[in-house]
């Protein structure tokens, strides 16, 4: 946490710190655990906050708050899954995805998350990427976002990742110095790496028996 507190004060970014001491702070934070070797109980409180792995009956509140992301993000329009989906694929037959959510005491409600899924690098093996983390404007600057790190961290560590991989827009400023308050390298700056997508409808194409054939390129 000291690490952590030393980070964020060298950082452009004000964010502020409970006026209390080391010690106090990790009390406050209280582990639970049913002993289960894998990541799927890990857990912490906070003062006002629990922050748990999420379940199945917490994909309606997740979907709310990614709609409430992509509002903030001036892309409302671009959520195209419901909570059913979420649902599904998170907590169907094969798991796409996992997270975990932080849920207020005072309100009894979901008021954050955080999605992350397992990838894998050829060059080192086992990774992590996180594909969201949202928290409601009201209920930030609660050391939630740092406890949503450490728990994906942990997650990461208990398969033996080497790399916790997340992109953040470029106009998002704020979510970007923290990030590097944190650690967290721009890759695109430092390596050069640019992040490709191909759409449905793409992917379509790709898949149709004659690409190969009818694909004018040398490659």
């Amino acid at each position: 946490m000291a690490f952590l507190k030393r980070l964020v004060q060298q950082s452009s970014l004000r964010i502020t710190w409970p006026t209390m001491s080391v010690f106090r702070v990790q009390q406050s934070l209280r582990y639970k655990s049913s002993g289960c070797s894998k990541h799927g109980e890990l857990s912490l409180e906070l003062d006002g906050y629990t922050i748990r792995k999420a379940v199945k009956q917490d994909c309606q509140a997740i979907h709310r708050l990614i709609q409430e992301l992509a509002n903030c993000l001036e892309m409302p329009d671009a959520p195209q899954i419901d909570a059913e989906a979420l649902e599904i694929d998170g907590f169907g037959g094969r798991s796409f995805y996992e997270g975990f959510v932080a849920e207020s005491h005072k309100f009894n409600q979901v008021v954050g998350y955080a999605v992350y899924y397992f990838t894998y690098s050829t060059w080192q093996g086992k990774s992590l990427y996180m594909e969201d983390m949202y928290i409601r404007p009201e209920d930030r600057k609660n050391r939630i976002a740092v406890s949503f790190f450490h728990l994906v961290s942990r997650a990461a560590l208990i398969e033996n990742c080497t790399r916790l991989n997340f992109c953040v827009l470029e106009s998002n400023q704020p979510a970007a110095k923290l990030f590097q308050s944190l650690g967290a390298v721009d890759l695109t700056l430092k390596e050069g790496w640019h992040y490709y997508r191909i759409p449905r409808l793409g992917i379509e194409e790709l898949a149709k028996p004659n690409i190969i054939s009818t694909f004018n390129s040398q490659i």
